[in-house]
């Protein structure tokens, strides 16, 4: 016959644990004598099963009632000391995050645990709280969502959990340049971005050798495979972001400096056009703009926007390419149309004059 003080068989002792556990949930609380009497155990034995429940992380507490004590989980302690953390903006965040997500909404179990968790918290405010907070919801407006709507949702999504997952994929892809229906190969996918109104997908692929960026939209099919990769040594998104004017990376880097004349300079003083960027002022109220980045035509598209109002400095190869951008420019757009064009028919004219000559 087993003693009172052992705490009875196995299984009367997890009985026991997750009755106790019952009558700590209540409000009051409840003393160890308490315990002891309604259980058949000794208060040693009861001090054990509740230093157990503290041990796997309840906060089961113990507080002075007069001359007593009693014994209690503090879980509305700690879900006061939660709300504490919670305000509007951390609301806001999260029906923010929701909306940069609508587009994986049909899919995303995770979305479903955001869209629960948004409607408990509009649960517990007030009618007149949960009115602010949508209007203040409306003063934001989120024009990257609806790049991601406009791919389709079985490219997109299996896209999401192959990079969390480390899966190879492999993609039906057709470039400006391709004929239908383009070409197929694998890659490991790395990060969604967008960029210009355009969602890309940043891959690694053996076959290239490289890093690719591959739009979206061109897409045709993608197939999630069994095999996982590993990201290129060294390879690191932050870093290749910084290496990268637009969304072109890889490759050498190299320095840029652009003057840019006084009337255009407020323009550029007034935003981060690259994380490396340094700003120098000149005399004359113009600036001088570094970078340093990776070569890439969207640093020629970039300098060739701002018309006559820069000049490039480094490197000379841009300003060559910059040259003879001038020179077509002047070519093409150097004369009024009608003199082009009646240039061309005299041409033309001598042209034929010529051939009718040698066929004589």
């Amino acid at each position: 016959m087993r003693s009172r003080d052992d705490g009875g068989s196995r299984n009367g002792q997890v009985e026991r644990v997750l009755q106790i556990l019952r009558d700590l949930t209540r409000s009051t609380g409840v003393e160890r004598t308490e315990l002891a009497e309604r259980y058949g155990a000794c208060e040693r034995t009861i001090r054990r099963d509740l230093e157990a429940l503290q041990a796997i992380g309840l906060p089961v507490v113990e507080e002075r009632d007069g001359k007593r004590k009693r014994w209690r989980i503090a879980y509305h302690d700690h879900l006061e000391r939660l709300g504490n953390l919670l305000d509007a903006s951390h609301y806001l965040a999260l029906r923010m995050a929701m909306g940069q997500a609508a587009a994986l909404s049909n899919d995303s179990s995770t979305f479903a645990a955001l869209e629960d968790l948004s409607d408990k918290v509009e649960q517990v405010l007030g009618k007149g709280e949960r009115e602010r907070l949508r209007a203040i919801e409306r003063c934001f407006l989120s024009l990257e969502r609806a790049a991601y709507r406009t791919s389709a949702p079985d490219v997109l999504w299996p896209l999401v959990t192959a990079i969390s997952e480390g899966r190879l994929c492999q993609v039906s892809y057709q470039s400006a340049a391709d004929a239908p229906p383009g070409k197929r190969f694998v890659v490991l996918p790395l990060r969604l971005f967008v960029h210009s109104g355009a969602p890309y997908l940043l891959c690694s692929s053996k076959r290239h050798g490289t890093i690719l960026t591959l739009n979206l939209n061109r897409l045709r099919a993608l197939e999630t495979l069994e095999e996982r990769g590993e990201p290129p040594a060294g390879f690191d998104p932050e870093r290749w972001a910084g290496a990268a004017f637009g969304i072109f990376g890889g490759g050498p880097t190299e320095t840029f400096r652009l003057r840019f004349a006084p009337g255009i300079a407020p323009f550029i003083r007034e935003r981060e056009w690259h994380p490396t960027q340094a700003l120098r002022e000149l005399e004359g109220g113009a600036v001088e703009l570094s970078f340093t980045c990776a070569r890439s035509y969207e640093v020629s598209a970039f300098v060739a926007s701002w018309h006559s109002h820069v000049e490039v400095l480094e490197p000379e190869s841009l300003r060559e390419e910059m040259r003879e951008l001038g020179e077509w420019l002047a070519s093409t757009y150097g004369k009024p149309r009608a003199a082009r064009a009646g240039a061309k028919t005299a041409a033309g004219k001598r042209g034929r004059r010529r051939a009718d000559a040698r066929s004589r």
